[in-house]
């Protein structure tokens, strides 16, 4: 903060001179803690999480490692929903940028409701990196809203099973689907 003040003729907390900023600036310090990445960065780091988990739906989650880029995401979307209604956008968005998104499968909205196939398919995914078909149930990590998805799967299930009318669709081809998986259809 001294050194910004310095840099706008300001009266600063601590008196810098010229000779303990180099003193600084060869000892590597840094003037500016923030980790600011451009839009191509960032980018490349969605495209990153697209290759891993086949979509660009990052989840916005304190412990998770992804979080720094779905709150980017996030961002994205408040900023493109501004932009549409004529607003002042967190995130300035050129149209190549918009369309680069939307190329990629970035959803401007996240309320619409997946398909089976396309949780199947995060199924999959999860299959081949673990192994199994568990997805953990827990409130926080990579894998909550997948695990989320397998509990209302497994809930339909039983409600099939009891003759019940369950509150997610869940179709005798599914049902086969996740069997020749190696679904489990209790939680382990």
């Amino acid at each position: 903060m001294s050194y910004k003040k310095i840099g706008k003729g300001e009266t600063p907390a601590i008196n810098l001179t010229p000779e303990n900023i180099r003193q600084l600036e060869d000892a590597g310090f840094k003037w500016s803690t923030s980790t600011l990445r451009t839009f191509d960065e960032r980018y490349a780091e969605l495209m990153e999480y697209k290759d891993k988990f086949g979509h660009c739906n990052v989840p916005q989650m304190r412990t998770d490692e992804y979080q720094s880029l779905g709150e980017w995401c996030s961002a994205l979307r408040t900023s493109y929903k501004k932009i549409q209604n004529r607003g002042a956008p967190r995130l300035k968005l050129t149209k190549e940028q918009i369309r680069k998104l939307e190329d990629a499968g970035l959803k401007w909205s996240l309320t619409s409701r997946r398909t089976f196939d396309e949780w199947y398919a995060e199924l999959m995914t999860y299959k081949e990196k673990n192994g199994h078909c568990n997805a953990p149930t827990t409130k926080f990590g990579e894998y909550q809203s997948l695990g989320q998805w397998c509990s209302n799967v497994r809930s339909a299930y039983t409600k099939i099973r009891k003759t019940e009318t369950p509150h997610h669709t869940l179709t005798e081809e599914h049902i086969k689907q996740l069997d020749d998986a190696g679904f489990k259809w209790r939680a382990t």
